[in-house]
């Protein structure tokens, strides 16, 4: 970074998260925006300004970047771990398959990084240039310009403001499989759950194993396990979205957390547009179901391996495999002193590897799709960022509705434009 780039960086830092929870408000017009309709119809005059890659980069990173190791400290038993890098936000079992998309003039892109080194990433004003180090090497391109959502896509109320040329639209994505696998692991080893098929009364593929005595635990519906599973994974895309609407408070940047959209248009689910080009398969129920984004974005499920066996030995070799989790020739950092300390977690039995199985082609077999009753690949809300246009809220709107760090940002992050 340049000097005026770690100056702007500091500024950033120094922000008080108190100030920004208290500041935090969505302003929806930007430059070269245009409400048409009464109570306060208004043109913006100026031209739209795109975000920098600096505050891309730190928009991604408060979103979705490294800021070190997690630190496992629970009882029990630390098996039900996917990953020991730490996040700016929390995820069900530290769960890395949430990925944030971000939307811009120049197209589509998928932000990844993957490695920390050390247990707090960014402790000195020196290291904070990793969020642009990252940003650079771990940021993909997935398509040219922005996609047409089309109007099928996105509430009127919503179109207007979302996409617009300048603005930089954030959709975190989150695959659901990789967790609902691992919670099998923790469901049928820990709690013995008897999971039933509502729609038959008969278990869901583990007849076996309740009738021999090794499922011996609280019995529950399949749709309770997946809205279990949905609740605590989908939440991670929630905390995506409230992380960049804070630093954009802290940035002086215009921010909307909205979720009037229809992912399956969204996705490319219609023959209304290709929208994000994810790849659907359609289950038994006849509905269009999203499983990935090709090369990138990979559910656990088919076309992307051949059956649910394979699905599930790929969580496997994750935690318990050669260069696995807790394993003893794990390549990454861990948080303790002693790094072979994840090597005495107990793992998997045998008949827990089964019944996870046996559900999971359950599943699969007999509706066409995993899970059954939710969507493999989920969008749950997005966020936009842009330059304010401050003619229209000084024109409609109390004092005070523009703040210090709002009127001068074109002036400190732009140099003035």
């Amino acid at each position: 970074m340049n000097a005026q780039e770690k100056k702007l960086m500091d500024n950033v830092w120094q922000f008080p998260l108190f100030q920004a929870f208290a500041q935090r408000r969505v302003h929806r017009l930007g430059l070269g925006y245009e409400i048409k309709d009464s109570p306060f119809p208004y043109k913006s005059e100026k031209k739209p300004v795109p975000l920098t890659e600096l505050e891309t980069a730190i928009l991604c990173w408060a979103g979705n970047g490294i800021n070190g190791l997690i630190l496992g400290d629970i009882d029990f038993t630390l098996n039900n771990y996917m990953c020991w890098v730490g996040r700016t936000h929390g995820h069900a079992c530290n769960d890395q398959h949430s990925h944030l998309l971000f939307i811009n003039d120049d197209g589509v892109f998928l932000y990844r990084p993957l490695e920390a080194t050390k247990m707090v990433e960014i402790e000195t004003p020196e290291e904070r240039e990793k969020l642009l180090t990252w940003f650079r090497k771990d940021t993909v391109k997935l398509a040219d310009g922005r996609p047409d959502f089309s109007s099928a896509g996105v509430l009127k109320l919503n179109a207007w403001s979302a996409n617009k040329p300048g603005a930089t639209l954030f959709m975190p994505i989150v695959d659901i499989t990789y967790e609902y696998i691992n919670f099998l692991l923790i469901a049928f080893s820990d709690e013995r759950n008897q999971v039933i098929d509502a729609r038959t009364g008969k278990p869901a593929g583990l007849k076996k194993w309740i009738d021999n005595g090794f499922l011996n635990g609280p019995s529950l519906p399949m749709s309770l396990m997946d809205l279990f599973v949905y609740n605590v994974v989908v939440a991670a895309g929630h905390y995506m979205a409230q992380n960049i609407s804070l630093a954009c408070a802290a940035m002086g940047l215009g921010n909307i957390v909205w979720a009037g959209f229809t992912p399956l248009v969204v996705m490319g689910g219609t023959p209304v547009t290709k929208g994000l080009g994810f790849r659907f398969i359609t289950g038994k129920d006849g509905m269009p179901n999203p499983v990935g984004k090709d090369g990138y974005i990979e559910a656990l499920c088919p076309p992307y391996f051949k059956n649910m066996d394979e699905a599930v030995n790929k969580v496997l070799d994750i935690k318990c495999g050669r260069g696995g989790l807790f394993s003893a020739d794990y390549p990454g950092k861990r948080p303790w002193q002693d790094q072979q300390m994840a090597c005495k977690a107990v793992m998997y039995s045998k008949e827990t590897i089964a019944c996870v199985k046996d559900y999971c082609n359950y599943v699969y077999d007999t509706y066409g799709r995993f899970p059954a009753t939710v969507d493999t690949i989920q969008m749950p809300i997005a966020s936009t960022a842009h330059h304010l246009d401050f003619d229209f809220y000084d024109k409609y709107y109390a004092p005070g509705t523009i703040r210090k760090e709002q009127r001068d940002h074109m002036k400190v992050w732009h140099e003035g434009k």
